[in-house]
């Protein structure tokens, strides 16, 4: 038996969009000469004023699920075929068909009530050593002889913490029935099931030919690229190719929702020498866009699926319990958009406390409802004692109690939002 992939539930109006593109997605009006709304059409403009691409209102329900149920590629292709113009009926028969998917028959059970749900998870970044770390920047490392400094050597990688934390977590929801995967398989992996240094060694040259070749390197750039350090090379290209990679991995495997895992640090105690007596909570959502961010068609289409399907909606639902949590559970402060400068420089807030909309690469590329967790600042004075105890196994690993509370943070918001 098939069925049609439309949930009437999500069906879209202009009125509804817009809400949406006031609430999510222009950040402080940038977007009001590119994106108009007419009565019975969203219209969207080149830098030089030209419409471009035209959703008409009868089109918004089968190009919602469209958007959310085809490769960029697809999505492409139909950009470029549709333009201004109406979908066709033949064109909009061949889009049905295209959403038709196997009815899956999934028992949900009291003991394993997320059965049939696919969720993904994404540990942030990968240094597990001081030499990568040197590169990624991300790590504490506090020694006694600095002055007014800690006491004692304080050292943390985050990519650890994440890891050891996405790894808790896959348990706690595999137990209840949800499948779950994972960009990053060791705590010392790249979402290229290798460790940086790996990746240098095996991959680096391949990958730079080939995207010199197809265009998308400079001469220039590839001869940099190809002779620089290893500090240099991950901030002017590894960096956002692991991102790109790690949304590339969840976008195939098609997740229902998506948590992305991060520890946070305090902006105002750079560079991180010593101890901070702040410490929040927040959550991340899309949305936030500014002009020069629709330059590219592949930023307009993930511009156009946040628009128009609901996915923004709920990922505020999630975020939105998420933080609830990590408040009640961590016993942290939710942060205000005055907590932070790039809260109240870079993000629009939401009606939910504790979430942010902003134009991050995970946020704009991943093709589902997510949350992007920042739980805890690692540097806090008594945070980083916490996070360095491995006093707990807890499914196999050695970890602690604050590890533990925020996976189950996570776990919580997932079940509750995932019941609905």
């Amino acid at each position: 038996m098939f069925c049609l992939f439309v949930c009437f539930s999500q069906a879209q109006s202009i009125q509804q969009c817009r809400q949406r593109f006031d609430t999510y997605l222009n950040f402080r009006g940038s977007l009001n000469a590119l994106v108009k709304f007419e009565n019975d059409a969203i219209c969207l403009f080149n830098a030089q004023g030209k419409k471009e691409f035209t959703l008409y209102a009868s089109e918004l329900l089968l190009l919602s699920d469209f958007f959310q149920n085809s490769t960029i590629s697809q999505q492409e292709q139909l950009m470029r075929m549709k333009g201004t113009k109406k979908l066709t009926q033949q064109q909009t028969d061949s889009l049905t068909f295209l959403l038709r998917k196997p009815e899956k028959n999934n028992v949900k059970t009291p003991a394993q009530p997320l059965k049939g749900y696919r969720i993904a998870l994404d540990a942030g970044h990968f240094s597990t050593n001081m030499t990568d770390a040197q590169s990624e920047q991300k790590y504490l490392f506090f020694v006694p002889q600095v002055i007014n400094g800690p006491a004692d050597t304080v050292k943390l990688f985050e990519s650890q913490l994440t890891f050891n934390t996405a790894h808790i977590l896959k348990n706690m929801l595999e137990e209840k029935g949800a499948e779950v995967f994972m960009t990053r398989t060791r705590a010392d992996f790249t979402s290229f099931n290798c460790t940086y240094p790996e990746w240098i060694r095996l991959h680096r040259k391949r990958t730079l030919d080939s995207l010199n070749r197809n265009g998308s390197l400079t001469a220039e750039k590839h001869k940099k690229l190809l002779k620089c350090n290893n500090y240099t090379l991950f901030w002017d290209f590894f960096r956002d190719y692991d991102l790109v990679n790690r949304a590339n991995k969840i976008n195939a495997w098609a997740p229902d929702v998506t948590v992305i895992i991060h520890y946070n640090v305090d902006e105002k105690n750079a560079p991180w020498k010593q101890y901070t007596k702040k410490d929040f909570s927040m959550t991340f959502i899309g949305g936030a866009f500014k002009a020069d961010n629709l330059a590219k068609t592949e930023s307009k289409i993930n511009f156009i699926r946040l628009l128009i399907t609901d996915q923004l909606n709920r990922s505020e639902e999630l975020s939105a319990k998420t933080v609830a949590n990590f408040n009640k559970v961590l016993e942290i402060p939710i942060a205000k958009a005055v907590d932070a400068d790039y809260l109240k420089d870079n993000c629009l807030i939401t009606a939910s406390p504790g979430v942010f909309c902003r134009n991050l690469v995970l946020c704009r590329k991943i093709n589902s409802p997510l949350v992007y967790g920042e739980s805890l600042y690692q540097d806090n004075e008594k945070e980083c004692r916490l996070l360095m105890r491995c006093d707990m196994d807890i499914y196999g690993i050695l970890a602690n109690d604050r590890l533990h509370k925020v996976a189950l943070s996570y776990y919580e918001a997932l079940v509750s939002f995932l019941k609905k």
